[in-house]
């Protein structure tokens, strides 16, 4: 793997500087395991986008379901 330099203002706090960069490595350890567990998947761009959509609308209804009988 590469390297990927962060650069950030002097004026932040050391500590914060390195939360960024573990959180910045620990999301591209995620992606890779993600990727790795897709590698041969058959499904579509546009058929991924799809199921997004659904499962989106599907929690927005349930969400509406649970919490409008609250009202």
């Amino acid at each position: 793997m590469g390297n990927i330099v962060v650069k950030v203002p002097p004026t932040v706090d050391e500590k914060l500087a390195k939360l960024i960069a573990k959180a910045i490595v620990h999301r591209l350890e995620s992606l890779e395991r993600v990727n790795e567990l897709l590698k041969n998947s058959e499904l579509t761009e546009e058929e991924a986008i799809e199921l997004g959509r659904k499962a989106k609308a599907g929690r927005g209804e349930y969400l509406e379901r649970k919490y409008s009988s609250r009202g």
